[in-house]
């Protein structure tokens, strides 16, 4: 007969030892390797018994690993509260056959179950657990010489049955009340050794919960009849249930890409409008069954929308980078099969600079020419009046000004700058780049720019709108609204208020300021930028390219007078 793997002899007594996967040893407080006495002398029988013993922890260890990568049950079912239940009663009668065939295994845990009060002796799991009082050397040997059919002593059957009686007599009240925490930490332990996790906290858990309390209350008085001298046959172990997971949807990729970073209100929303166009598209398929297929014909389905062609572009490109995160971060996927799927688009409203002209009607309202501030809320009181001339001479977006507290107005020793950051709570920026100071031209402070500042600092105000109301995730939501109804007030209309940034690059390339300058004042990455230094430009250099912003024909008029800066903001 070969030698058993781990079989060794510790003065007359044979052992077992069986070292512990590297993975499962936390299971087991940390231990490297289980050693377990075999009880004989004899080394035939040893290694009978420690080959039995060895397949029942190669085959516990199976089981760990399976509890330790458990999947979720799709639906919690009457069918499962069976199953565990069937498990409950079969573990705890098959360890109780364990105790009571061997005397050295039943000494240890009694003497474990007597540390307990009778109050807590039905939360034992009545299986392994952590021996807290071994066996000495000397009793161990006794047991080796007894002969393996004569079982407990009479001593230990008596002390198991009184353990076993407190046992069942402590779970009645847990019964009689349904005390369904009680049984939580067995039916979990059973349904994780079978492969399965369970929410047991969902309102559907709960029967399953009785059927589990009920299961140990009978295996209980199974037990106590086996001291009783009632032969009860152990049922068998059920096998580990095959659980087919929920597939998983483009929806359910859609929720972890939202929290996988910062994403703002708006871009959430656009995403989460074209999986829902998909959804009703394609009949939601899982997402291991997308094709290429269903991706050309939910292009060809965009198209025939009423809606414009950008809008169809831009709904099928959120749908391709739900699947692009699905492949790359998630790994849901093998490959993205949208991959250079697209739909030829043209931009509704190119941007263009304001003309001359444009400037001189929109400039020319009652607002700017009287300080005729609007009522609505949108406006945000002198926000209406300040933020458009700050677009004007910086080329900063309506988001970057909206979001401007007073203390954003500083001076960096050659003069008054605006610090453009996502400091402020909400605030945001588009790209590292757009965080900046930019220069204060002239002609802000001539028309009361600085003076508005400072009487919003003796105020103690922190916002320097303090009359603007912000959607989250995008500050300048609210204003841009009440911008778009302002503009279309003058005759013919003016561009909206990002192609100010096109216009403040014109005037600066009339200036003939150079790009990466141009850059750094409206907070553009630098193109080609890979080598150069275009943030090392002095302080002086990027005054003088705000400076130069002019704009012939346009004549601003003051009628902002310092003792209405508070009161203007409201």
């Amino acid at each position: 007969m070969a030698k058993l793997p781990g079989l060794f002899q510790r003065g007359a007594v044979f052992w077992l030892r069986v070292m512990i996967p590297l993975d499962l040893q936390p299971t087991y407080a940390g231990r490297s390797k289980l050693v377990q006495s075999l009880d004989t002398a004899d080394w035939r029988e040893a290694s009978r018994r420690g080959a039995q013993r060895r397949a029942e922890l190669l085959d516990e260890f199976n089981t760990k690993a399976r509890g330790l990568n458990p999947q979720p049950v799709a639906r919690i079912t009457p069918e499962l509260g069976a199953t565990l239940a069937v498990g409950i009663r079969a573990r705890l009668l098959r360890w109780d056959d364990t105790l009571r065939s061997n005397p050295a295994t039943a000494e240890s845990w009694l003497r474990f179950a007597e540390t307990f009060s009778a109050a807590n002796l039905s939360k034992l799991r009545m299986g392994p657990s952590t021996v807290v009082s071994l066996p000495t050397p000397a009793e161990i040997e006794e047991f080796a010489r007894r002969s393996p059919l004569e079982g407990l002593t009479a001593a230990q059957t008596r002390r198991l049955a009184e353990v076993n009686l407190s046992a069942d007599a402590a779970l009645i009240p847990a019964v009689a009340g349904r005390q369904l925490s009680r049984v939580v930490p067995l039916a979990d332990s059973e349904a994780r050794r079978l492969g399965l996790l369970v929410d047991w906290k969902a309102p559907e858990a709960a029967p399953v919960l009785l059927e589990c309390l009920r299961a140990f209350r009978a295996a209980l008085g199974d037990i106590v009849r086996r001291d009783e001298g009632h032969d009860i046959e152990s049922p068998e172990e059920p096998e580990q249930v095959l659980v087919v997971a929920p597939p998983v949807l483009l929806r359910d990729v859609f929720t972890q890409w939202k929290g996988s970073k910062r994403r703002s209100e708006d871009t959430v929303k656009a995403c989460g409008r074209a999986l829902a166009a998909f959804e009703s598209q394609s009949g939601n398929p899982p997402l291991s069954k997308i094709t290429r297929a269903h991706g050309a014909t939910f292009r060809a389905w965009l198209l025939a929308q009423p809606i414009s062609s950008k809008t169809a572009h831009d709904r099928l490109t959120w749908t391709k980078s739900l699947l692009r995160f699905a492949a790359r971060d998630l790994e849901l996927i093998t490959r993205h099969p949208w991959e250079g799927l697209d739909i030829e688009h043209e931009t509704e409203a190119p941007r263009r600079p304001w003309s001359a002209a444009q400037l001189q009607d929109f400039f020319g309202l009652p607002l700017f020419t009287a300080y005729a501030l609007p009522k609505v809320i949108d406006a945000g009181g002198a926000a209406a009046y300040w933020v458009p001339l700050l677009g004007l001479f910086t080329g900063a977006r309506v988001g970057e000004l909206c979001q401007l507290r007073v203390e954003d107005v500083a001076d960096d020793g050659a003069g008054p700058v605006l610090r453009i950051t996502e400091e402020a709570d909400g605030a945001t920026l588009k790209t590292t780049a757009s965080r900046r100071e930019v220069p204060i031209h002239d002609e802000l402070v001539r028309l009361g720019f600085l003076e508005y500042v400072q009487g919003l600092r003796g105020a103690g105000q922190v916002p320097l709108w303090p009359g603007m109301r912000f959607r989250k995730g995008k500050p300048g939501a609210n204003f841009s609204e009440w911008f778009r109804t302002a503009r279309e007030r003058v005759p013919g209309g003016v561009p909206d208020f990002h192609s100010l940034r096109h216009t403040v690059r014109t005037a600066l390339t009339e200036a003939r300021v150079l790009d990466s300058i141009k850059d750094r004042i409206t907070g553009h990455e630098v193109r080609g930028s890979t080598g150069t230094r275009v943030y090392e430009h002095p302080k002086a250099e990027i005054r003088r390219a705000v400076q130069a912003i002019h704009y012939p024909g346009l004549e601003l008029v003051r009628t902002f007078k310092a003792s209405s800066g508070v009161a203007g903001s409201e």
